[in-house]
């Protein structure tokens, strides 16, 4: 059934799982748990459902913590702004369910001269191949402002792979009959573009970003070893052409051809990415010299028009645009831009809009902008179009959960990410990214409340408790944000230029932060106390035993007072790392002078603990996709990790272009 349903002032489009309020003509994307929940009680017809008849049609096959119903109901109605105690739509029955209260009936808006004329959704639900149709968006500022008017484009959707697991990192040669991607991490892929599979090739590492010449048989694509990114070229008959000397990273992404021998790669050491030029024939690597504003950041690049090459700049205030290397900007957004692609046939730049990655938007060089595709359920990973206008990308679900030491969950959702933290009180507070909004919760007494309501692309990357357990220390990009359990009673901006590497609690009143040049303390009102100039790899404090605990060249001392920090000589060697131990090393725990962290290893995430008077570093943990873990009350170890992912690649075929009215 899709019907566009409305009841009191709500419209839901049950097959774009948006959700209209018709007082301010605002649309908001649902998460999809969320419209699944939305769509079981609409479709109950007013009848009672059970919370296991819930749970089955949400999490099939699925053990999940009942909390995970509240939290979903908790946020449906207060996108409804639906009172519990006085529901006028859902309303709870105690020990038995739920029921849809609110009368409903098919929305049909009449159209008038001082609205916009709705266009009809057609839905592509459960993997069914419909046409999609585009609507017309509103342009966003560019550096030419010519109104002529492009043709719209109109795609039909199709699966190009539907088996269980994960397929994702597609890219399509722009002439051949040739698709490539990555399948279940260590798979390289090849089939013709009606998903026929021609040739698969497997690596014992994991892979990625596989990216073909425009015109020959060749593909480049990542391999992660050890702490490394090593380039390959292959043919899709499975013949290695070439294969690069590992380079130092962290994160790669795909490379664009110059010529039959030249490539522009992008690489990433310590999170922040680079350009380079890579001969194959020699095997020689220069960094382009790209020139950045104060708080920018490159993230990509890509050939388009004139078969130039165009790098994508991000900046700390959350704007994109797209330049060339003499500074030049062809374009501009308003909103952060992290995946895109040119269309040779439409001469247009395809991207993902301001609501992450819920929706394809293409956009051209005079400003108009077009919403060609919504992914009802899931995300778009990836992007890549061929030379005749059609369009090849992956659409991902997953499921997150923080399991406990028996492997039962203690939360699960499609969120995006996680940073729990528990302290002795059995008290979890976590963030949780959903829709693009990173918000911080507290699960406390088997209830989930939420602390913080913002609205943006602001990130949080670091909770932890007060000593005392009083308070709850994060930040919000460049803020410093205190909550207690009803939300948050203090803010404050450092005065570090652009970013927080890691913060902490100094004592119950103070907290310090680091930017990976200084470190500086300040009290709860956000006067500054400290400020001392340091550059090593990682740092915390260790409020029980009054030391720093600083890591730097492999190596790990104690420093038992802040003026020490500024004489190496008054630290005290602790142990020293392997390359193992210490790559990427992030997310320190502190529980009971035991101390845990995170890294990560040809791709691969690793837990280590280090009892401080010992010297034996024990691995606790390796996996897949470990995005943060904690340590429970009782010392036993949460993982909170990306599960029941599944992947597909999809087609949107170019039908034909209309001219816009």
């Amino acid at each position: 059934m899709n019907t566009n349903t409305q009841f009191l002032t709500w419209v839901f489009f049950d097959n774009t799982d948006e959700l209209l309020d018709l007082n301010t003509e605002k649309t908001t994307k649902l998460e999809p748990q969320v419209a699944q929940l939305l769509r079981l009680l609409i479709y109950s017809n007013g009848a009672l459902l059970t919370r296991d008849t819930i749970f089955t049609q949400i999490w099939p096959n699925i053990v999940v913590e009942h909390n995970s119903l509240y939290q979903l109901l908790t946020k449906l109605r207060r996108l409804l702004n639906d009172n519990p105690k006085q529901p006028r739509i859902i309303k709870t029955v105690p020990k038995k369910g739920y029921q849809f209260i609110a009368q409903t009936q098919t929305y049909a808006p009449a159209v008038t001269s001082s609205k916009k004329k709705m266009l009809t959704q057609l839905s592509w639900w459960k993997l069914s191949i419909v046409p999609i149709f585009i609507v017309c968006g509103s342009a966003i500022a560019f550096y030419s402002q010519n109104t002529i008017k492009n043709p719209k484009p109109h795609y039909e959707m199709s699966d190009i792979s539907y088996e269980l697991g994960l397929e994702y990192n597609v890219d399509a040669h722009k002439t051949k009959d040739l698709i490539a991607y990555i399948k279940n991490f260590n798979d390289l892929v090849f089939s013709n573009k009606q998903g026929v599979i021609l040739n698969t090739i497997k690596f014992p590492s994991r892979i990625h970003h596989p990216s073909w010449h425009n015109e020959l048989d060749l593909i480049t694509f990542w391999q992660y070893y050890q702490d490394q990114c090593i380039l390959h070229v292959y043919k899709s008959s499975g013949q290695a052409v070439h294969r690069s000397k590992g380079q130092k990273c962290s994160h790669s992404r795909a490379s664009s051809w110059k010529s039959n021998t030249q490539l522009v790669i992008n690489l990433a050491h310590d999170g922040h990415f680079k350009p380079f030029h890579y001969d194959i024939n020699t095997g020689h690597i220069l960094e382009i010299p790209i020139v950045l504003k104060e708080r920018e950041k490159f993230q990509h690049n890509i050939t388009a028009w004139q078969g130039k090459t165009y790098y994508l700049i991000t900046s700390t205030d959350h704007k994109s645009k797209l330049i060339t290397l003499d500074g030049t900007v062809h374009m501009e957004w308003s909103h952060p831009i992290t995946m895109l692609t040119y269309d040779p046939k439409q001469h247009t730049i395809i991207s993902n809009n301001s609501d992450k990655h819920h929706k394809l938007v293409s956009t051209s060089r005079d400003g108009q902008q077009h919403i060609i595709a919504n992914a009802v359920q899931g995300i778009f990973t990836d992007l890549s179009v061929d030379a005749d206008g059609d369009i090849y990308t992956a659409v991902e679900t997953w499921q997150v959960n923080i399991r406990d030491k028996d492997e039962l969950p203690i939360f699960s959702t499609t969120s995006i990410d996680y940073l729990p933290v528990s302290n002795l009180l059995g008290e979890t507070a976590f963030m949780s990214r959903r829709s693009g909004v990173y918000e911080v919760y507290l699960y406390s007494d088997d209830q989930v409340k939420q602390l913080s309501y913002n609205q943006g692309y602001e990130y949080v990357k670091h909770i932890e408790w007060q000593p005392q357990l009083n308070l709850l220390l994060t930040n919000r990009d460049k803020n410093v944000l205190v909550y207690d359990r009803q939300g948050k009673v203090r803010q404050f901006q450092p005065v570090q230029a652009a970013t927080i590497a890691q913060l902490g609690w100094h004592t119950n009143e103070q907290v310090w932060v680091y930017d990976t040049n200084s470190l500086l303390t300040y009290d709860l009102t956000g006067q500054q106390l400290d400020n001392i100039t340091l550059q090593v790899d990682a740092l915390i404090y260790n409020n029980q035993s009054a030391q720093w605990l600083v890591f730097d060249d492999y190596t790990f001392y104690s420093v038992n007072s802040l003026a020490s920090l500024n004489t190496r000589g008054d630290w005290t060697p602790i142990n020293r790392f392997s390359k193992q131990q210490y790559n990427q090393l992030r997310n320190f725990k502190l529980r009971d002078n035991t101390l845990y962290w995170l890294s990560s290893w040809s791709a691969k995430d690793y837990i280590w603990q280090l009892p401080l008077e010992q010297t034996t570093i024990s691995l606790i943990k390796s996996d897949e996709l470990i995005w943060h873990y904690d340590i429970a009350q009782d010392n036993s170890l949460n993982i909170a990790k990306m599960e029941a992912i599944e992947g597909d690649i999809k087609k949107l075929s170019l039908l034909s272009t209309h001219n816009i009215p």
